[in-house]
């Protein structure tokens, strides 16, 4: 298991010896030595005090020591606002954790529902922890309520969740 204060990075399930190996050498070696691990059935955490902020889990992953990145397959991740409870949800085909800033990069028919129930629909999105924004500057649609809301683009302020959307937006009622 990797660990930090602010971040975790765990394996459930199926590691091997020698990843499990290279993830305590990871501590004692310089990075330079350690080739990156795989790891199946991956859990990231990053929280702070006993506050969680966000959890990835992802079917499989790369944990690079030398970039500080995790690169995840079939990835589900979750964010928790200021109150608590889950104000982002998303999964896509493919993500990226900087393990440094917590960071995060969704890619891949990036499927998500905002804590209001809005559910929404993208090729990419983006997660600045530092700014606790998730956004995308690519074509995006929102369903609500019967109504769909299209733009070119995202902001969404994880913690008190706010969305505004940008560049051209649109929108359409259902019948």
């Amino acid at each position: 298991m990797f660990s930090h204060r602010r971040h975790g990075v765990a394996a459930s399930g199926a590691v091997s010896a020698g990843a499990a190996l290279t993830a305590a050498l990871a501590l004692a070696v310089p990075a330079a030595a350690v080739p990156p691990s795989r790891i199946s059935r991956m859990t990231f955490v990053s929280s702070a005090g006993a506050f969680t902020e966000l959890t990835v889990q992802a079917e499989d992953g790369v944990v690079n020591t030398q970039t500080n990145r995790a690169a995840l397959q079939r990835v589900h991740a979750q964010w928790n606002g200021n109150d608590g409870s889950s104000s982002l949800d998303v999964t896509c085909d493919q993500g990226e954790v900087d393990l440094a800033t917590n960071d995060f990069t969704a890619v891949g028919h990036v499927r998500g529902k905002l804590g209001d129930g809005r559910r929404f629909e993208g090729p990419w999105m983006r997660y600045d922890r530092a700014k606790g924004i998730a956004w995308t500057d690519a074509p995006i649609e929102i369903v609500d309520q019967g109504r769909t809301l299209r733009g070119g683009g995202f902001r969404y302020q994880v913690r008190t969740g706010r969305l505004r959307l940008t560049a051209g937006a649109s929108v359409s009622e259902q019948p």
